[in-house]
């Protein structure tokens, strides 16, 4: 059973289709048969029956009114009848033979019986009158014998007749019986065959619609970008084919989706490490310019000085390597480079920086608040020309902290601000340092970490970074 079950379910669809409707075609077919293979017998029966029952009511009515009036006639020597009617009890004694095969009953049989023996002893009588020459005998003889022979073939035939009309009514009522009857089984085989055709039809059905249905919900999740969809369960080899046909294109969608994405992040790191790769020169040759002015004017304990927060600055900026470090040297970096830029513009910066103990070992991108802090000094502070200060806070906001980084500069107008706020969200290069640390905060964190910033012409700027306090850096693969 199992093997003829695999073997069904490796039919195709169209097979199938083809199976259940040759199942009822048969079947139907089968009823159709039967019905008529019954109906066929009874038919048989009934018309053997009323055949008999018209032959010999026949024989009846007719043979002894002609069988006496022929004997009279040949008994008078009338020119009418001048032979005995020998070939008329020959014929009726066919008629009694082919009944006799034909007849079922008992009595009837035995009714038959005695009207073949009752005309072969009519013959022998009407042989022995032909041979008595004496008138008055023949009329004693053609009264005694043959007149009571005829009778006793009539009332046997009679006898015929009334128990094969019994019979008739007999096979009437058992043909309606069994006329039931087998409409009953042909009722309960039809409703078999019906409740069989309709579970599998169900069944057929639910194997196409309830894989289809799975399917249209993978395509679905496919369109809304999510490749993890569940192979199809399905006996039906036109919709595995299907399914199978979209688990491939998932796969390969995603690999390409991801490879996509994956050039995507290069170029855009790519990007990002060019842009901060500027930092450093542009800064480098600024302060070295500084240093050579001060040992050329004698200040001496001034460029020692610059020259130990530049190479404290060097040193956290290359940080082994590492692209990953703590806010504690992240936040030594930045006032090495405002210490350096403090020497040469001591005039207008000053700088605050507040780092709770407890944020000190928390991990984040290395070049995150240099750049920010450059930004608010080139283009808050010197653009006021006057007396600045630029401030570095850090609060607690649950599982993520949020650096500001705040000046009393020059400020933005509100439309220069929209368009560096436009420009954080498109990715485009805004600002000193504002592109590359937005960039690469979204990169590692995601979309709902990175830069904020607000801005006031003539009063200052201030930017809000978000970063979370705890994260797997191992598993981000940039």
């Amino acid at each position: 059973m199992k093997k003829r079950r695999v073997k069904y379910e490796e039919l195709s669809l169209n097979t199938k289709m083809q199976y259940l409707i040759w199942s009822l075609a048969l079947s139907l077919v089968f009823c159709i048969l039967l019905v008529f293979f019954f109906l066929c017998i009874y038919i048989g029966n009934y018309s053997v029956i009323t055949h008999n029952m018209n032959l010999s009511s026949k024989f009846s009515l007719s043979f002894k009114e002609n069988m006496d009036l022929k004997m009279y006639h040949y008994c008078v020597g009338s020119v009418d009848q001048k032979t005995l009617p020998i070939q008329d009890v020959n014929e009726a004694i066919s008629v009694a033979q082919e009944l006799r095969e034909t007849t079922v009953r008992k009595e009837s049989k035995e009714a038959i019986d005695r009207v073949i023996a009752n005309c072969k002893n009519l013959k022998k009588r009407m042989r022995v009158l032909s041979k008595t020459e004496s008138y008055d005998s023949r009329q004693q003889q053609l009264t005694s014998n043959v007149y009571v022979l005829t009778e006793l073939i009539q009332s046997a035939m009679g006898d015929y007749i009334y128990y094969e009309a019994g019979y008739l009514k007999q096979v009437e009522d058992n043909m309606f019986i069994r006329i039931m009857i087998v409409g009953s089984i042909l009722g309960v085989i039809v409703a078999l065959i019906v409740a069989w055709m309709v579970r599998k039809s169900f069944r057929l059905a639910k194997e196409i619609t309830h894989p289809i249905s799975c399917l249209s919900e993978n395509v679905r999740k496919v369109g809304h970008g999510n490749f993890e969809i569940l192979p199809v369960e399905t006996n039906v080899i036109e919709v595995k084919n299907l399914d199978q046909g979209i688990q491939k294109m998932a796969r390969r969608i995603q690999t390409l989706l991801e490879n996509v994405k994956e050039e995507e992040r290069k170029q855009h790191m790519t990007q990002l490490e060019l842009l901060q790769a500027q930092v450093s020169p542009h800064f480098l040759y600024n302060t070295l310019d500084t240093i050579v002015w001060m040992v050329e004017a004698d200040m001496h304990d001034e460029a020692i000085e610059m020259l130990t927060h530049l190479s404290m600055f060097f040193r956290t900026a290359l940080s082994k390597g590492e692209d990953v470090i703590s806010l504690f040297d992240e936040v030594l970096h930045t006032k090495s480079y405002l210490e350096i830029q403090q020497i040469r513009y001591s005039d207008i910066l000053e700088y605050s920086i507040n780092l709770p103990e407890e944020f000190e070992m928390i991990s984040l991108p290395k070049l995150t608040l240099q750049p920010l802090v450059e930004n608010a000094l080139y283009h808050g502070v010197k653009e006021k020309r006057g007396q600045s200060k630029i401030t570095i806070t850090f609060d607690d906001a649950g599982d993520d902290i949020i650096i500001q980084v705040l000046d009393d500069g020059i400020g933005m107008k509100e439309e220069r601000l929209q368009e560096v706020k436009e420009g954080l969200k498109q990715n485009n290069n805004v600002g000193f340092g504002l592109a590359a640390v937005q960039g690469r905060l979204v990169l590692y964190f995601g979309a709902g970490y990175g830069i904020d910033i607000w801005s006031k012409y003539g009063e200052g700027t201030r930017i809000r970074v978000r970063i979370p306090k705890k994260f797997n850096f191992s598993d981000k693969k940039i």
